[in-house]
């Protein structure tokens, strides 16, 4: 069965085979034309930038507030001879003082973090989902998720859990923890 060959088109004037687009046979009535629909944005100027305006001198105004009702107990001067106890660091820092009370200072002040911070590199190599819906993407959450909570749970314990001589302590016997 042999395809069939298009008809002929009439020449121009110049002799060349006339040839026609769609839209040059089809009336102007017949297009239908799409108005834009309306965008559901907002400008950043002046609508979000006067919100966060004013949401940071409420915050500024009540910590103000705050300042001045409540006085915040200063400790006597410092002592370099005397260190307190129990001597502990920063809040931030008590994850890492926790895991130097379990492991040698190579192991819990170099290998660990390092093997958390390489392995929170390489969630996105191991979860190759290009999915942006967390139902989707159950493994980097769950990996994220891990470690996480592991820094959290080693600042928790010590903050609450360790008092005089950096022992063990529970909560109700007393906080040994000062901001």
């Amino acid at each position: 069965m042999a395809t069939p060959t298009p008809p002929k088109l009439p020449p121009d004037q110049y002799g060349v085979e006339k040839r026609y687009r769609l839209l040059a046979l089809v009336r102007q009535e017949g297009v239908t034309r799409v108005d834009k629909e309306p965008e559901d944005t907002v400008d950043t100027w002046p609508h979000l930038v006067s919100l966060e305006f004013i949401a940071a001198a409420f915050i500024t105004i009540l910590i103000i507030v705050f300042a001045i009702f409540y006085n915040a107990p200063l400790l006597e001067q410092a002592n370099p001879n005397v260190a307190e106890n129990p001597a502990k660091a920063p809040w931030y820092f008590l994850g890492l003082q926790e895991l130097l009370h379990y492991f040698p200072p190579v192991v819990a002040g170099v290998l660990i973090p390092t093997f958390v911070l390489l392995g929170l590199a390489i969630i996105p190599l191991i979860d190759r989902n290009p999915s942006t819906r967390p139902q989707d993407r159950k493994l980097a959450i769950c990996l994220f998720s891990l470690f996480i909570m592991s820094a959290l749970v080693l600042t928790v314990f010590g903050v609450a859990f360790r008092g005089p001589g950096y022992s063990w302590t529970w909560p109700w016997d007393g906080i040994f923890f000062s901001l």
